[in-house]
Formats: C-alpha cells, structure tokens, sequence
C-alpha cells in the first residue's frame, strides 16, 4: 500500500485561458493531466509523465503484450534512429520530410529519430536473409518513443511532438497470407479495446505517404476530436469523413447518418513489397499516450478524471478522519493501515491519504478529481458497532457499508466487469 505523501504528484490550479510553459489548454484531458499532477510540459510538444501516468501507461502497455503475444507476436526493440538513406531509399524522406526530426552525428551522417519503422525492419530482414518459408509468416512488435516534428502542436498528448507506441510488423510470403494475419491483428486489436471497455471503431481510410493496398484507422468517438465520422445509427456501418465533405445516406443501408467527432488511435497497413520485395509486409500502430489521453478525453467531467478501470493507476483511496477528531481514535495511521491491507486484497492497488492535516472534504474533492474508482472514507458512521464506511465510487451516490459488506461489493463489482469482458470478447 502506498501513502499518498510518499507520491511525486505536483498539482497546480490551471486558470481558465493560462498558458503554461508554451503549452496552450485546448482540452480537458490536457487540463486534467496537468492539474493532476500526472503530466509536466517541458516545451512544445514535449511532456515529462509523471508516477501516475506512469503507472497508466504501464497497464496499458501490459494489456497490448498480453494481446499480441496471445496471437504469436514477438517483441523486440529498434534504435530510434535510422539512417536518413534508408527513407531516401524508400522515397519518404522528400515526401514526408518536414515532419521528421533529423540530427547528424560527428562524422556528418544523417539520422532520423523515427515516427514509424518500416524502412528499419525491411533493412533487418534484408540482413537476414535469406529466410526460410518455414519461418513465415511471422509478427514482429515493440513499444517505444516516436517522434514527429507536428507543425502546431495541441491538445497535450493527443498531438506531440514525442510519443509512445507499439508498432507491429508482419512478414509474409504472399498477400493471401498477409491478409489473413492482418485480420488476426484485428482481432487482437478488438482484444485490447474491449479490454479498456472502450468503443473503437475500425473504418477504411487511405494509405495516404505509407503505401500499400489496405489501410483502417481506429477511431475512439470523443467530443473533441478533430476526425469526423458518419455513423448509421441502424446498422452501425462507419465511414471516415474527408475534410470539407458531409455525411450523405449510408452506402450499406442507405439510412440517414450522424457525424461524430473521433480521435484516431491506431492505423494498420497492408503494404504489399513496397519496402521489403520479394515479401510482403502489413504493419500495425497504437498510439499509447494518445491512447490514454484519449480515454481521459472521452470519460472524464470538465473537473474530474476518469479512467478506464484497467488503467486507473490506483484502483482504491481510503481517507481516514482529520488527526484529533472522535474518529481518528478509532482510526488512527495504524488502524488504516490495517483496512488498507484488507482493501489491497480485492481492490488490488491502494493508496492511504495520510495527510491527516486536511478535512476529509478536502482530501475526497481531490480524490475525486484524481479518478480513484474506489473511494473509502471514515467518517462519523466509522463510530458505529460495527463501523461502516462511505464508498464513493464514479460520482454515484455513496454507499454506508460495514467493512465485511465493503470488501464483498468491491469483489464482486470486480467480478461483474470480468465476466462482462470476457462475454464481450
């Protein structure tokens, strides 16, 4: 169990129209992110993450492994730089060029610190080859920073100039086996978004600089989005808007569609030889930390975060009474250790709000406001025989539980969101 004043969390009150270090607020996970203490700004497009986005990340990052080594996918890890020759060789160099950071070594070689890595693996496995058809088809993938030199950065971590991502790579002998692994991709993509109980949707989009015959975006609907949608409501068929164009009936019902704003999270790729004849090649991209302030985005209150539940960084806060009330001589740091450990067995990760300086009010706004999924305070009725605590849990109306009523909502809550993800999937 972690004590709340042991966590690097600076929080700061963002005024409304502020501008901090160069970073404009555009948006509320932005806002959030920073008043919470869980990003920092160090210049434009730039952001230190803080031990609770950390902590977000790494559970996010944990369910992508778990669903793409569960489809046979291997991991490994490329330098972030590629050489410069290798994006001429491929033509991306002049067609994408003002988008990429570049630097030079001392002995005046060019280098790339690269958005994506097709150029890099098809020059692994032309160092490789040749490969044995035995070998085929397999996915390679890893989880690393990109970066792109975004011409206006905005909206924090949605548009960055430095980014994590998982970028996947499949290797094939022919199309026919390139499509059909592209659709188990999908399927593990599905995966990782029903795990976050998130509703991504999948729609045809052009290659655009990237190549290849088949492209889809993954797209999280969300207010502030800068992609468009036209959504049938009758048969849920999606296509992606073009800049300028409405949305007209839809092509598989003819009913009348809606526009919904989106957030592209993901992209996939059949490539086809571009990069790697005689092979054939899909590649695959989530956008993580767009991935998590996008969730942040669509979830959260203009004044409160909120998280998938498999990514809240701490799944429970307990608060106990202010020092010196009646309270606190039932429930003094010792006695709260010891319900926390009791909560750490079904909620999993707890912290303990130790600042017992502050009013319970206080400390239950900002708990709040961090997006805690449990919130267990002691309060008056913790004087009762036997005590019972209040559960605020997602801005419902608490509940007043003696501890063993407690810990078996909480079980059992957890429970229902398990079985429910596993029907789903």
């Amino acid at each position: 169990m972690k004590l709340l004043s042991k966590i690097f969390q600076p929080v700061i009150t963002i005024p409304k129209g502020a501008k901090i270090k160069n970073t404009e607020i555009t948006c509320k996970s932005q806002k959030l992110l920073l008043e919470c203490g869980l990003v920092r700004p160090t210049s434009a497009g730039f952001f230190t993450l803080l031990p609770l986005a950390r902590r977000a990340l790494n559970k996010l990052e944990n369910i992508v492994h778990h669903c793409l080594e569960d489809v046979g996918a291997q991991q490994i890890s490329l330098p972030c730089l590629t050489s410069s020759r290798l994006w001429e060789a491929s033509g991306r160099l002049e067609k994408v060029g003002s988008e990429l950071l570049k630097v030079e070594d001392r002995h005046n070689k060019k280098y790339i610190l690269g958005p994506t890595h097709e150029e890099a693996i098809a020059d692994l496995l032309s160092d490789v080859a040749p490969l044995s058809h035995k070998q085929l088809p397999f996915i390679l993938y890893q989880i690393g920073n990109k970066y792109r030199d975004e011409l206006r950065p905005k909206h924090g971590l949605l548009r960055a100039r430095e980014f994590l991502m998982m970028d996947a790579y499949s290797v094939h002998t022919d199309t026919d086996s390139a499509l059909y692994t592209y659709d188990t991709l999908t399927h593990a993509y599905r995966d990782v978004f029903r795990l976050l109980e998130l509703p991504v949707r999948r729609v045809e989009a052009p290659s655009g600089d990237m190549g290849g015959s088949l492209s889809h975006e993954w797209q999280l609907p969300a207010p502030s989005g800068e992609d468009r949608l036209s959504v049938c409501p009758s048969c849920s068929h999606t296509t992606l808007l073009e800049e300028g164009r409405g949305g007209g009936a839809c092509g598989q019902c003819a009913r009348e569609t809606e526009i919904w704003s989106s957030i592209e999270v993901g992209h996939t790729f059949v490539l086809g030889d571009r990069y790697s004849a005689p092979l054939v090649m899909a590649c695959y991209g989530i956008g993580l930390t767009r991935l998590l302030a996008a969730s942040v985005e669509l979830l959260s209150s203009d004044r409160s975060l909120r998280w998938p539940h498999a990514l809240a960084p701490y799944k429970a806060i307990i608060i106990g009474p202010k020092e010196g009330s009646k309270e606190w001589v039932h429930h003094d740091q010792t006695q709260l250790e010891q319900l926390g450990a009791q909560v750490e067995k079904v909620a999993g990760d707890v912290v303990l709000d130790d600042r017992h300086h502050l009013t319970i009010g206080k400390r239950l706004l900002q708990a709040d406001k961090t997006g805690y999924p449990y919130i267990i305070v002691c309060g008056r009725s913790a004087l009762e025989s036997p005590p019972r605590y209040e559960l605020h849990r997602d801005r419902s109306e608490a509940l007043t539980l003696p501890l063993n009523e407690l810990l078996a909502f909480i079980k059992d809550y957890n429970n229902e969101l398990d079985l429910k993800i596993k029907k789903e999937m």
